[in-house]
């Protein structure tokens, strides 16, 4: 059922990004659908994807307050999984859009700073370019037209190394259109071109190049094949509005083009397309359609109504103005639940981090406990090792005695100095762990036999230059180490409960020559 599932979720991904542009609605049920399916499958993956594009939904329908909530969702699910960098991409990118969708520059252009440092990491040329079109759009919409250029240009380069790029339509008109506004109009014209040789022969294709050319045709004052283009885009409106996201933005530059001409035919025509495709929770859009509406009354109305025309516009501004503020205090609740998030991720991580350290960690001696001992072990097994392994066993000579005489206190202090002598004297490769008792283990991966033994003399040496008093020892005056060691060499591995066996032997082998020194029991002997 599981796997019947996973392969349905997939079905639906794909299908989510094929009609995204085209869809909405359809978009939106898609998810919802994915979002039910990734709970039953508890797939938290396809629950982030899912929220992914429900919010890229919501941005498309000016659904600010939802847009954000599933955009966050989905980077608090992406935050927990490092290595969804393909999903982690697209939120940054679309949390660009949602940004510069409520005003917020700032944050807009951090989140399309991030998604290029994602892309490029991803070695993703073709994500990359989308993102740079997105960011290059927000500083054209802003009239920041050589900045919006320089994004143009640099997503256009580096999408020719691409055999086949998602946005390179779409880059090659922008970019005719920023030529057209810094009124280079022979560089607008090499980009048009360029765009009508280019992919497919599609409806969408079409349209959008009489766009392009009756924008040029306009800007160099040759106005009737201007017109001639405009009369093909009116004749074209269902194609035109196939792609939500554009068709507004589209309408408007048109209608303001056809102002510019003092052409009221094409020009009432295309407000009229505009206001038909105006999504009313857009304050942007409401903005820009009432401001267009405005200036076409003042242009082809007569004068006796412009005082009507003031006033209409006194009142709009004022709800703008509610309207702006409502998105500015959301923007505000929206920062603080996600630093709220990201104070609940980082407080979780804390404490993951903190009940690790107490589980794996000694509480007295500060090495590594039994536990993770034992859990390392496991994992170090002859079928996924691929180094040399070695395991040391530690055993503190006479230690009932040493208790007995000086302490339990005193006992406990000896065993943390020994254990400093692990630590002090660590490299890559070994783990120091308490085993129980007086006893310690050491775990060595992919170390020779002399490198493990030179570990050992330097552990003795420390522990020598403590000088730690222990009048009951019958081997020496103070306190001293047996040591047993088991190591691989080449093709000699073993399992490792085996290994750690050889080393017990060898330690007790230690104890019989008398304790303070340590010996080795050869693998590759067996």
């Amino acid at each position: 059922m599981t796997e019947y599932l996973n392969h349905g979720m997939r079905k639906i991904m794909s299908r989510i990004l094929e009609i995204r542009y085209t869809d909405l609605e359809e978009e939106k049920r898609l998810c919802q659908e994915l979002l039910d399916w990734s709970e039953k499958c508890n797939d938290s993956y396809g629950k982030a994807f899912a929220l992914t594009y429900l919010g890229d939904y919501y941005i498309a329908v000016y659904d600010e307050e939802n847009a954000g909530k599933c955009l966050q969702g989905a980077q608090s699910l992406i935050l927990e999984n490092h290595n969804w960098d393909d999903l982690h991409l697209r939120v940054y990118s679309l949390f660009g859009i949602y940004h510069d969708m409520r005003g917020d520059e700032e944050n807009s252009i951090e989140y399309y700073l991030k998604a290029i440092t994602v892309a490029e990491r991803l070695n993703d040329a073709a994500g990359e370019c989308v993102v740079l079109n997105n960011l290059a759009f927000a500083f054209q919409r802003h009239r920041c037209y050589e900045q919006a250029l320089n994004y143009y240009l640099k997503a256009y380069r580096l999408q020719s190394v691409l055999e086949e790029s998602p946005v390179l339509l779409s880059i090659l008109g922008n970019l005719s259109e920023v030529f057209l506004l810094m009124n280079q109009y022979a560089d607008a014209r090499k980009f048009i071109e360029e765009y009508d040789q280019t992919g497919s022969d599609s409806r969408q294709k079409k349209v959008l190049g009489y766009k392009n050319w009756c924008l040029y045709y306009a800007a160099v004052g040759e106005n009737e094949k201007a017109f001639e283009y405009a009369d093909l885009l009116l004749r074209s409106q269902e194609v035109i509005n196939e792609d939500m996201l554009s068709a507004f933005e589209t309408y408007h530059t048109l209608t303001q083009k056809m102002m510019d001409l003092n052409n009221a035919h094409y020009a009432k025509h295309f407000l009229k397309a505009m206001q038909d495709n105006c999504v009313e929770a857009g304050v942007d859009q409401m903005q820009a359609l009432e401001e267009t509406t405005i200036r076409y009354e003042f242009l082809f109305e007569p004068v006796s109504k412009h005082t009507e025309v003031y006033h209409r516009f006194y009142e709009k501004n004022e709800g703008f103005r509610a309207k702006v503020n409502n998105v500015i205090v959301n923007a505000m609740k929206s920062k603080i639940h996600l630093d709220q998030l990201v104070q609940q991720k980082e407080i979780m991580q804390s404490e993951q981090e903190t009940l690790e350290r107490e589980v794996n960690v000694d509480e007295l001696t500060g090495v590594y406990s039994r536990r993770y001992l034992e859990s390392l072990m496991r994992d170090r097994t002859s079928e996924n090792a691929r180094q040399n392994m070695g395991i040391i066993i530690l055993d503190v000579d006479y230690f009932k005695e040493y208790n007995d005489y000086y302490g339990h206190l005193k006992g406990d202090l000896v065993l943390q100095d020994i254990a400093r002598c692990l630590i002090e004297n660590r490299q890559t490769g070994i783990s120091s762990c308490r085993y129980g008792g007086d006893e310690f283990v050491c775990v060595c991966e992919g170390l020779a036999v002399v490198e493990i033994e030179n570990f050992i003399k330097c552990v003795r040496d420390s522990l020598h230059s403590k000088a730690l008093p222990h009048e009951k020892s019958p081997c020496s005056n103070e306190v001293t180490l047996s040591i047993g060691y088991a190591a691989g060499e080449d093709k000699a591995q073993v399992e490792m409960h085996l290994l750690f066996q050889l080393a017990d032997q060898a330690l007790y082998q230690s104890k019989r020559s008398g304790r303070n020194t340590y010996s080795r029991k050869r693998v590759d002997l067996l």
